[in-house]
Formats: C-alpha cells, structure tokens, sequence
C-alpha cells in the first residue's frame, strides 16, 4: 500500500543548502493531499519563523531563507486484519 509523508526543509537559497529537514508526521493516502497540505504547511512554516528570536527579519532576508517541502513515496504493509471471533449464545 502507497502512503506519502510530507517532508519540511528550512533552505538557504544564498547558500543553496538546506541543513535541515523535519518530519512533522502527516500520512496521506494520495500524492495530491499531501502536496496540497505541504503549501498550506510550508507558508505557515515560514510565517511562523518571523516571531522567532534566532530569524529576525534581517537574517530571513540577508540569508535567503525558503521553506521547502517533499511528498515522499513510501510503502506501507497492509494491516492484518484477524477474523471476527464467532459470537456465542449463552
């Protein structure tokens, strides 16, 4: 079974570098949900960085500082699902 984890990476584009990555935890069942949830998280991400001591605005701005993100391709097993036990008449 195909899943897709959105993937976040906070990039320079100055130094064309992005040091780090962030798996936040969200699991889509299609390629388009995650890509769709991915923008909304992404600008969120990046809006949020402004309130943040170590991302003056200055620093944001010298650095060029993106936020990217990726849908990875994952597969996942199918649960095992056990049978029903039978119901008993007691």
């Amino acid at each position: 079974m195909t899943k897709y984890i959105l993937v976040l990476y906070m990039c320079s584009m100055l130094s064309n570098n992005c040091p780090s990555s962030h798996y936040p935890g969200y699991q889509f069942e299609t390629h388009t949900s995650c890509v769709e949830y991915g923008y909304r998280l992404a600008y969120g991400t990046f809006k949020n960085l402004e309130e943040m001591e170590e991302f003056e605005q200055e620093y944001i701005e010298n650095s060029k500082i993106v936020v990217k993100f990726e849908c990875k391709e994952i597969n996942v097993p199918k649960p095992i699902v056990p049978p029903a036990k039978p119901k008993t008449n007691a």
